[in-house]
């Protein structure tokens, strides 16, 4: 049977409206014409004018209710058939080819990676241990050092798998080996469209991973994980107009947990298979961003506590550690470089803004102290809050090794809420894929929604309020103010359900059982 007239009816409005926004979008902001110009951002190509910030924040808030009223729709467990699956499906690929057209105002960060990749293939060199500034020769930092690069003297922040992928776009953008060209054009032009059609695809291989764990984890709700995911504007955003890389990331995770958490109603144990295959899939995933490590202790609690034999615990461990560990070897063999490859560990450990570290670190240098000093204070408080955290979220997957998903979700939101000194937007593709396969946990589904949609706003706060303001954007006041802005309201949607919440961490709610569903 079709679906009732009222279903189909709020996804065809939803849909439309959402796609004249992002229209809106292009005819603003069109890549093709202003891709070209130098280092161009939301607050030079607006000048900051508070009448464009408002329009702009308008939009957002209607991209943002129509996909809460969506959520809400799917959320009371119609199922979805016929021509509304098609137009849940069909209309995130009429966004994404729209925000393929889109210049990037919010992050610069495509052109860091376009010019790694260039760097890889046309010079052949080793973005583990060269940075752009070593190549100043090439037309896009050559007439105005580092005019399009933002990293210019930091080696890459990423994994040898996204540095193979990234050479391999680079290649099929035009890119081949030799000396360096003699203008910009077409290079850039192709490079940049490369590197967002990466961005695009990484959105729809999450999207797909997404759909194979909720068979997994929520078979009931598989159409509500998956539009949770596919039709956020802060994820398209930043998979497609802005080009970032986490959705390959996070479809790697999403596997790993789907293979660690229970199937239906009955638990799993005893098999080296399931553990293995994901331990595999998360050390993909730290092959192309690191954060994927946070992950590893509460995969291996889970699957030590599955098996009844010290003598199994020790062969699964000694087994993974010879898989994952030749994979890791194998990844980083075309850069070794000896100790001097592993440098991007370290090299942006002092990165503070938009948290209360960020504020703390502010204020500890307005009252006198060092820089130096506060950043080392902070750096070392963060990693100690996050290292507590992962031990706290290992220890309940021992003690609940099934719902391995949740552990891992309450930890993310213990790290971006609480023990991240550093924070972008883009970061809230993490949980997003989380509670996009765990869509039964309402209170924390809807915090994370919510926390999408503040992070989404943060940049327009920072191009038009704070230039209002005349405040500086390193100061303690202005990064508190920020912090509040941005954790506040999920903050609130989280201590406000006492399920989703205990006194010493992140406790997700349980998933809806069937007769809770009915």
């Amino acid at each position: 049977m079709p679906n009732p007239p009222r279903l189909f009816i709020t996804f065809a409005m939803i849909g439309f409206g959402s796609a004249l926004v992002y229209l809106g979008a292009l005819l603003r902001f069109p890549l093709l014409a202003i891709y070209d110009v130098p280092l161009q951002n939301l607050d030079k190509l607006t000048n900051s004018a508070p009448g464009t910030g408002l329009a702009i924040a308008g939009c957002v808030l209607l991209l943002f209710v129509g996909y809460g009223l969506g959520a809400l729709a799917l959320a009371r467990g119609r199922e979805v058939r016929g021509v509304t699956g098609a137009m849940l499906l069909g209309f995130p690929l009429i966004f994404a080819v729209i925000l393929l057209f889109v210049y990037p105002t919010t992050s610069l960060d495509v052109y860091d990676y376009l010019f790694r990749g260039r760097m890889a293939v046309r010079y052949a060199a080793n973005n583990f241990v060269q940075v752009p500034a070593d190549f100043q020769n090439d037309p896009l930092i050559a007439a105005k050092p580092f005019r399009f690069i933002p990293w210019h003297h930091a080696v890459t922040a990423y994994g040898p798998l996204w540095e193979a992928v990234s050479a391999a776009t680079a290649w099929l953008s035009g890119e081949r080996f030799g000396s360096a060209p003699t203008g910009i054009d077409p290079e850039l032009r192709n490079l940049l469209i490369g590197y967002k059609l990466l961005g695009m695809l990484g959105f729809l291989v999450c999207s797909v991973a997404i759909w194979l764990a909720l068979r997994v984890t929520a078979p009931p709700q598989r159409w509500l994980g998956l539009y949770v995911w596919l039709w956020n504007p802060l994820v398209l955003w930043e998979s497609v107009a802005a080009a970032h890389n986490d959705a390959w990331m996070m479809a790697t995770i999403v596997l790993a947990l789907a293979l660690m958490s229970r199937r239906t109603e009955q638990p799993v144990t005893g098999s080296f298979i399931r553990p293995l295959a994901s331990f595999l899939a998360l050390t993909i995933g730290a092959l192309f961003k690191y954060l994927a490590l946070i992950f590893g202790p509460l995969l291996l609690a889970a699957s030590l506590r599955r098996l009844t034999t010290w003598r199994e615990r020790i062969t699964l461990i000694g087994v993974s550690a010879l898989v994952c560990g030749g994979l890791v070897m194998l990844a980083y063999a075309p850069f070794w470089q000896g100790m001097a490859t592993l440098r991007n560990f370290g090299d942006r450990g002092t990165l503070f803004y938009a948290t209360w570290m960020a504020a703390a670190q502010a204020g500890a240098q307005e009252l006198g102290v060092t820089k130096e000093l506060a950043q080392r204070a902070m750096s070392a408080l963060a990693t100690a809050l996050l290292a507590g955290g992962v031990m706290f979220s290992a220890w309940r997957a021992w003690q609940e090794p099934d719902d391995v998903a949740a552990h891992a979700l309450g930890l993310l939101l213990w790290f971006l809420l609480v023990a991240n000194p550093w924070f972008q937007p883009w970061y809230l593709l993490w949980p997003l894929a989380l509670v996009a396969i765990q869509p039964g946990r309402r209170p924390v589904v809807g915090a994370v929604m919510l926390f999408s949609l503040t992070a989404m706003l943060s940049y327009l706060a920072g191009s038009f309020l704070l230039p209002l303001l005349g405040w500086k954007g390193d100061s303690a006041v202005w990064n508190a103010l920020l912090s509040v802005f941005i954790y506040g309201p999920p903050l609130l949607v989280l201590f406000s359900h006492r399920k989703a919440v205990v006194a010493t961490g992140f406790r997700v709610q349980p998933q809806m059982n069937a007769d809770e569903r009915r």
